[in-house]
């Protein structure tokens, strides 16, 4: 059956996923590069750019297209303007944004100090924080919750780009049931379903849901 295009206007969702049996290579090249060390936040963002969650993008975004969000609410794809409100960034800290410039390409090092992907670099540039407070939760208040995170992540710069990553490992009890974009779309085909539902909440789902 036909399904609707990915967000975007693309005919299948994002691949920037690395196959582990690039894992030992990965970490081998790795070692010449500069690296960025992600948050276990950043991580999940990084999987989602990967697994193709975040079509059409394809990285971290430049500044750019970081701007183009907080000012217009679009992203650009195919020459076409698609809906998109929040900026999805990777924050680094000034040393490692010291060591970065667009056509570097660093080593994205998770939280337990394993290597998880590559970033190749298309842009660097400072993060405005009260900007972007004020667009995405439309508030100038750093003790609204949002804010407050933003405010209290110490880093400074932001850096976009394409990247390139190593699946996460599946969680024990129920990696079984998640999903890509790409195995949810052939299991509906599969299924022969003509419509489907989705939707995101920010807790467990429970009752009211």
């Amino acid at each position: 059956m036909s399904l609707v295009p990915v967000h975007g206007g693309l005919s299948a969702p994002v691949n920037r996923t690395l196959p582990l049996s690039q894992r030992k290579s990965l970490q081998q090249r790795a070692a010449s590069m500069p690296h960025i060390r992600v948050t276990s936040a950043d991580l999940a963002t990084v999987y989602r750019l990967a697994d193709g969650t975040l079509s059409p993008l394809t990285g971290p975004m430049t500044k750019e297209q970081c701007d183009l969000v907080l000012d217009e609410k679009v992203v650009m794809s195919g020459g076409e303007r698609y809906a998109w409100t929040i900026p999805m960034c990777l924050p680094v800290t000034d040393d490692e944004a010291a060591s970065l410039s667009a056509g570097t390409t660093a080593a994205l090092v998770g939280p337990d100090g394993s290597v998880v992907g590559t970033l190749d670099v298309s842009s660097v540039f400072d993060w405005d924080k009260s900007r972007y407070v004020e667009k995405v939760y439309g508030t100038d208040r750093m003790d609204h919750p949002g804010g407050a995170i933003v405010e209290n992540d110490a880093r400074t710069k932001l850096v976009g780009g394409d990247i390139m990553a190593l699946p996460p490992v599946p969680n024990a009890e129920y990696g079984h049931q998640v999903l890509t974009p790409v195995e949810t779309r052939a299991m509906i085909a599969a299924r022969g379903w003509d419509r489907a539902l989705a939707f995101q909440t920010r807790n467990p789902l429970h009752r009211a849901h």
